[in-house]
């Protein structure tokens, strides 16, 4: 009974409470930032779910910097909720550094060349409020061996 209750208990602290929404934003440490954006990752990234993702950890007011993409929260998840569970992504690098997330990763998408992508997101506090991307997609002929990785 005693291992059963601490097991519970374990499970709750390890396992953040569903539908935590960090925006409007609220002071939080560099740890805590860290933290938000692994979860924020782990939504969009791999569980591919843009209107969870966008929905509790982006501004309503999200600055898109990507000149093919309009800003707004609502209209990146309009955009993304269907693109997203159509590719895949491999993380090779992630970086938090004075209220910005970075993730280098390659992205496959159908009947297309793969990608490397470069994503930067400016926290405020505990709510993710700007991004940036680079995309560089690998060409046909490309020569170097090492290309997005």
């Amino acid at each position: 009974m005693k291992l059963n209750i601490l097991l519970q208990r374990l499970s709750v602290m390890a396992v953040p409470a569903a539908a935590t929404l960090y925006c409007p934003s609220r002071p939080a440490t560099e740890r805590e930032q860290i933290a938000i954006f692994d979860e924020f990752i782990n939504k969009f990234y791999f569980i591919k779910n843009a209107s969870l993702a966008f929905g509790e950890h982006v501004d309503v007011n999200y600055i898109q910097h990507n000149p093919n993409a309009l800003s707004g929260r609502q209209v990146a998840i309009d955009f993304l909720q269907d693109f997203l569970p159509t590719v895949n992504n491999t993380i090779f690098h992630k970086a938090f550094s004075n209220n910005f997330g970075y993730l280098h990763y390659r992205l496959d998408m159908p009947n297309s060349l793969p990608n490397a992508v470069v994503d930067i997101v400016r926290f405020d506090g505990t709510c993710i409020m700007e991004h940036w991307d680079v995309v560089q997609e690998r060409q046909p002929n490309a020569t170097n061996p090492l290309a997005l990785w």
